[in-house]
Formats: C-alpha cells, sequence, structure tokens
C-alpha cells in the first residue's frame, strides 16, 4: 500500500512530539512540558483513567519528581496509527532511569513499560490529549524523588479535577468513608462541618445544579506532616439563576492511606453571601440526617 506524503509528515511530526514529551519531563521543564498536551488530557494506567487539566498533570508530575537528581527516559519503537477524523495514536516502548536524593536508601529507581498516547490535530499541530502508562516491571522505591507531602497534594487535586468535571463516582473514591470537612468563617445559613455522606450529598447537589463548574488549581504546598497539604484554588460557577459564583478558597486536606479523611476549607465568606442566594446555602449540618 502507498503511504500518502501527509502521512509520513504526520507520523514524523507524532514521533517527534512523544519523543519531545520524555526529553522535557527528564529536564524537568514543566511549562513547556504543558504546551504539548491539550487543555484537558486523561491520564494514568490501564485500570486507572482520569481527566485533569494538562497544568494539573504537569503540576502532578513535579510532585512526584519533586526531589529527583537526574531523570533519563529512552522512547523507541513508536507505532503510529492516524485517523481520517484528526485524531491519531502512539505507543511506544520506554525505560526510565531516576536518581533521587535519599541518603539512607539506594537512590536509583528503574521503570520499564510502555506508552499510549492519544493525541488530537489543533490549530497549533498535533496534541497529546490523553497517555496511558503502563508498566512492566519497576525496581527501586519512587519515593525517594517524590516531595514530602506529594500523595496528599495529588489526591487533593484528583478530588477537586474531578468535582470540576462532574466525575462524582472518581471524586469519592477520594474520601474516607468518615471524611470531615471543616468551614470554621461560613456565613449564616451555610453549614460549618459535615461528615461522611453529607460531604458527598452536598458535592451531588453541586454537581446537579450548577450550570459550570470549574475549580482552577493556584498552587499546591506540603506540610512538614506528609499526610497534610495546602492548596489554592479558585471556584468558577454559574448558579442555576444563571449568575456567576466567583471565590478564592485555601483547602487543607489530610491523606490517609490515599484517602481524604479531613478537608479543612476557607474562603471569601463576603463573596460568597454577596453571590450565593440564602437558600442555597443550606447543606446537613453534622448531625442531621
Amino acid at each position: 500500500m502507498t503511504q500518502r506524503p501527509q502521512d509520513s509528515l504526520d507520523r514524523n511530526d507524532i514521533v517527534e512530539l512523544c519523543t519531545r514529551f520524555g526529553w522535557l519531563f527528564d529536564q524537568q521543564n514543566w511549562p513547556a512540558l504543558a504546551e504539548l498536551f491539550t487543555d484537558r488530557v486523561v491520564a494514568g494506567s490501564p485500570g486507572e483513567q482520569f481527566t485533569v487539566t494538562r497544568q494539573q498533570l504537569v503540576d502532578d508530575w513535579s510532585a512526584q519528581v519533586a526531589r529527583a537528581r537526574s531523570i533519563h527516559r529512552q522512547i523507541t519503537d513508536h507505532l503510529v496509527e492516524a485517523g481520517t477524523d484528526g485524531t491519531a495514536t502512539c505507543a511506544a516502548k520506554y525505560q526510565l532511569r531516576l536518581v533521587g536524593s535519599a541518603v539512607d536508601r539506594d537512590p536509583r529507581v528503574e521503570t520499564s513499560g510502555h506508552y499510549r498516547f492519544d493525541l488530537r490535530r489543533t490549530g497549533a499541530g498535533w496534541r497529546i490529549a490523553g497517555i496511558t502508562d503502563t508498566v512492566l516491571w519497576r525496581s527501586g522505591d519512587p519515593a525517594v524523588a517524590a516531595q514530602p507531602g506529594g500523595e496528599a497534594q495529588q489526591v487533593a487535586r484528583a478530588f477537586l479535577a474531578a468535582i470540576a468535571a462532574r466525575d462524582l463516582e472518581g471524586a469519592f473514591a477520594c474520601l474516607a468513608d468518615d471524611v470531615v470537612m471543616d468551614m470554621p468563617l461560613a456565613p449564616p445559613g451555610a453549614p460549618t462541618r459535615l461528615v461522611g455522606d453529607q460531604v458527598r450529598t452536598l458535592y451531588t447537589g453541586v454537581a446537579a445544579v450548577m450550570k459550570e463548574i470549574d475549580l482552577p488549581v493556584v498552587r499546591s504546598e506540603a506540610f512538614a506532616d506528609p499526610q497534610w497539604a495546602l492548596v489554592e484554588y479558585l471556584s468558577k460557577m454559574v448558579l442555576p439563576n444563571g449568575a456567576d459564583y466567583t471565590n478564592h478558597y485555601y483547602g487543607m486536606f489530610q491523606v490517609v492511606d490515599g484517602k481524604i479523611a479531613v478537608l479543612r476549607e476557607l474562603y471569601d465568606t463576603y463573596a460568597y453571601a454577596e453571590q450565593v442566594p440564602a437558600e442555597m446555602r443550606f447543606a446537613p449540618s453534622e448531625g442531621e440526617a
């Protein structure tokens, strides 16, 4: 079968894009790496997929290798399949060698596996819309390169991204059964503490009634206690009446065994009271059905 010139050009561009992903990640050039992706990206492993903004994805990767002294990745054997609808896939093998900063144990981590890149043609050229990482084997402890509190930051970000996507199943998978949500500065009519299913009821209602939901993360930081993370994020929502609700939030997340056990949420209560009608502020408080 004769290959069209455009097919060859697309294949070359896609192989270069996927190769550039490895180069920029290893150099920890996070701003340039983010530009290789579409605005929202489906990522994860074959059994666990999640959708995040490209900035959230890159921030998570940055937290995972925050203490790495060296990252070296080889991506080979690209197999490209381009569709006729402006999409394509690229499967490629990889081998990753990472050296962390641990001094009390072997700082080396080696991983071998393969990527599946899902690509989309945009006005700026091909971009990565999805990346699936299948690990075949790994040696060493990835924690030697991780920032303290890295897991807490990742779980908190995943929770916020799932709420923004109205993926309640994914969001609630991030919560402990007896999760506690404290909002100590809430205005009159709004709850100050929710526990367990009350938290899930709150977010179920938010997802059901809001016309638009966006929760972009501004930054996240670790505490000395690795179970805790501070996440600064914005609320950009459209209320059922068509009015905008915008606010600035600071969430203190405690993550235990991969689940959010405590969320302490601080926000501009004046902005909340001005924008959210009183009849929309109610949610069951502790002890109520």
